[in-house]
């Protein structure tokens, strides 16, 4: 019996090791991005950056990315005393995204995993008529408008390899953690990107 197990594990183990590939590559694409809360709009945005994808076999693959990722939201317009006052919010993340993705049928492929982004910079603007304040503005006065650095998210998507190499994402993030100390918005954005692997 032992030794029935020990080659049902070493013909396992020689089977992944045959199928197992690596590739990486390059990816750009679309945000679609806002933030939860009442009054928050959908604004457009990019994302560019590298995947690496490790094929352990016909049915699963990990693939980690690095990517850059311009996010945000835009707001509804508020009239104050017959003045139009427009906002919109504008933050630019490094998101690492860490995928397992199952392949049900060639190269279609379901995609889930934890997202963890870096917010490296981000701003507030708020324009009355032909006005225009942001919240660097308010930072030399002393005021701390800062998002928090660190984000958590969960990925979902859907994807498709082509044999040739080319790759297409469509994928949801949505934000587990406050953006601010303060109050409860979250970071919710659609992704479509197009990438080409290369195979080692």
């Amino acid at each position: 019996m032992k030794k029935i197990l020990l080659t049902m594990v070493a013909a396992v183990v020689c089977v992944s090791g045959a199928f197992a590939q690596l590739s990486m590559g390059p990816k750009v694409g679309l945000n679609v991005s806002s933030v939860t809360g009442d009054g928050t709009k959908y604004r457009a945005g990019v994302n560019v950056g590298i995947f690496g994808n490790y094929r352990i076999n016909r049915l699963f693959a990990i693939q980690p990315e690095f990517l850059y990722s311009m996010q945000g939201a835009a707001f509804d317009d508020v009239t104050i005393l017959s003045q139009t006052l427009k906002s919109n919010y504008t933050s630019h993340y490094i998101d690492i995204p860490v995928l397992l993705k199952v392949y049900p049928w060639k190269g279609l492929n379901v995609q889930v995993g934890p997202q963890f982004g870096f917010c490296v910079d981000d701003e507030y603007k708020l324009k009355v008529n032909d006005e225009e304040i942001s919240s660097k503005d308010l930072e030399q006065y002393g005021y701390d408008t800062k998002a928090r650095t660190f984000d958590f998210a969960i990925a979902l998507g859907l994807g498709y390899e082509f044999d040739f190499g080319m790759t297409i994402d469509a994928r949801y993030n949505f934000g587990l953690t406050n953006i601010y100390e303060e109050g409860d918005g979250k970071n919710t954005m659609f992704m479509l990107s197009l990438g080409y692997k290369f195979d080692f």
